[in-house]
């Protein structure tokens, strides 16, 4: 553990000396664009259209200047021609423009367009400060068979957010939640990462915290970032097979590289086990191999129980050599995804992961063929109905898929798998249909089929007996989902939504016979003010 810290030092220490040398050279920098903003939603949207060509979109977050790049290249092109766009989607577009203000030129940035509101905005020769209260409450509902007696929640969430950059040589981002829920059933607190984030009881009241912090340093072909963030790559929308929002955030340090037609990204991160030090490395290689058609390929190392090895530290290296080079005990995997967009508005994309493979097994039902795919099709404006979109989502996970050998290793940051949310032995299919009747207001309806057989990524590693994988063997739960949302933006960044949900399963929790019906409702106002 001194070793990790001497090491951690030492980098923070070299790297402030790196950015101090560097200074006269760097410009104005920018922080990311968080995973929960709305308009990554829009860009799918525009992307579909055809508005834009970037390789930005299958490794986020996005950089607010990038993010900026693509929404420029989106009212360039909608400018050319306005009906390419609906008045509803000019409207979005245009508070989407009012959210990066300041990464727009002065020239370029229409004087119509409302700026974002802030709590305050400081800019003086030291440098430029933003700052935002962000909040939550949510009323939830759980009632049928899995809530006997019926469950009412309060969650009650607020927070606030701090970014910017000082002179022309680091940028900054920082947030802290704090959400406090009455009604839940616990009376026991819980600090072991292998049972889930931080949860502290208080009387009535069950608290759960999460922040995010980082420092950057932003060239046009070149980005570091040091700190704490959250990552999802690959072009998957329900789920992704590779690296995901289905765990926490990380302490991380990337790397990124950018030319006109190819994105490298390289991270490295600690994550949290009870079983002691457990690091990812994860790179990623994003390239337009024409106008609307996108390669990603990826890799990943999940490693630990001994310190930080210099070869996962390398960007360039490539991980499946390094492994068997550190004595073959580590948890590799390969990912490799491709979008096309040269359909009028129509995405089409899908995504492999290789946890494990035997190449003279291949065709095979071998256990060590390990697997995860995904893909899906998105349609904007079906059949000349404006401001509509469908998608279609099927995800599958093979069994002992992100299980290890050795426990460090399994694929999971703190309780969650950091891939697909369904685990190994799974799969899915989602449907969603969306309505944004005009800029503030939304209705999505959306239904889902999910089967999930016997393990989970920290239980068996392979068959008890022989060598074969059995997708969905032994009692498979089924579930079935409908759902209905709607969210109403009553001011600008201040939202009210409400959602119901009808579930159906069946042999739940892999239990034979044991069926459930339940109705869940969710009341929901956020603010970012």
């Amino acid at each position: 553990m001194n070793s990790e810290r001497t090491f951690l030092k030492q980098f923070y220490c070299r790297m402030q000396t790196f950015f101090f040398l560097l200074s006269p050279l760097l410009f104005s920098q920018t922080v990311n664009m968080p995973l929960d903003h709305w308009g990554y939603k829009f860009l799918s949207r525009m992307e579909a259209k055809g508005l834009f060509n970037s390789h930005e979109l299958r490794a986020r977050p996005i950089p607010r200047d990038r993010y900026a790049d693509v929404v420029a290249q989106i009212y360039e092109n909608a400018s050319r021609d306005p009906e390419l766009l609906s008045r509803t989607d000019w409207q979005l577009l245009e508070q989407l423009m009012g959210d990066l203000s300041d990464e727009f030129a002065r020239d370029k940035f229409p004087a119509q367009i409302s700026r974002e509101k802030h709590l305050f905005r400081v800019q003086d020769q030291v440098g430029l400060f933003y700052g935002d209260l962000v909040g939550a409450q949510s009323i939830i509902s759980n009632r049928g068979g899995q809530y006997d007696p019926p469950q009412l929640l309060s969650e009650t969430t607020l927070g606030g957010q701090l970014r910017g950059h000082i002179g022309n040589t680091v940028g900054f981002f920082a947030q802290a939640r704090n959400s406090m829920t009455r009604g839940e059933d616990r009376d026991d607190e819980s600090f072991n990462p292998d049972e889930g984030s931080p949860v502290v009881v208080s009387g009535a009241n069950i608290f759960r915290d999460q922040a995010t912090a980082y420092f950057v340093w932003d060239k046009p072909w070149l980005r570091l970032e040091v700190g704490r963030d959250e990552f999802d790559w690959g072009p998957g929308y329900h789920g992704g097979a590779t690296l995901t929002r289905n765990a926490p955030p990380v302490d991380n340090v990337r790397f990124s590289v950018r030319f006109r037609s190819i994105k490298f990204s390289y991270m490295h991160a600690w994550l949290r086990s009870g079983l002691g030090a457990k690091y990812l490395a994860a790179h990623r290689l994003d390239l337009i191999l024409l106008r609307g058609l996108y390669l990603g390929l990826a890799e990943t190392v999940i490693y630990g129980d001994r310190n930080v090895e210099l070869s996962y530290l390398n960007p360039l290296m490539l991980y499946h050599v390094a492994e068997h080079h550190l004595g073959d005990k580590d948890n590799n995997n390969l990912a490799v995804d491709l979008t096309y967009t040269r359909i009028p508005n129509v995405t089409l994309y899908g995504e492999w992961f290789i946890d494990d493979m035997t190449s003279t097994k291949i065709g095979s039902n071998y256990y060590g063929n390990k697997f995860a795919f995904l893909c899906g099709v998105s349609w904007a404006d079906p059949c000349k109905l404006k401001n509509v979109d469908i998608r279609a989502e099927y995800g599958r996970v093979s069994p002992y898929v992100y299980t290890h050998w050795d426990s460090i290793n399994i694929y999971t940051h703190y309780d969650k798998v950091i891939g697909h949310w369904l685990g190994p032995n799974a799969d899915t299919f989602y449907l969603e249909l969306g309505w944004q009747l005009s800029r503030d207001f939304r209705v999505e309806l959306n239904a889902e089929h999910v089967r999930k057989g016997a393990g989970e990524a920290d239980t068996t590693t392979r068959p008890a007996e022989g060598d074969r994988q059995d997708f969905l063997r032994g009692v498979v739960e089924s579930r079935n989902l409908f759902g209905l949302q709607m969210v109403d933006q009553i001011r600008r960044d201040i939202f009210v939504g409400l959602s119901y949900t009808y579930r159906e399963a069946r042999n739940l929790w892999q239990e034979e016979g044991l069926m459930s019906v339940d109705h869940l409702v969710r009341f929901n106002f956020s603010f970012n003010w």
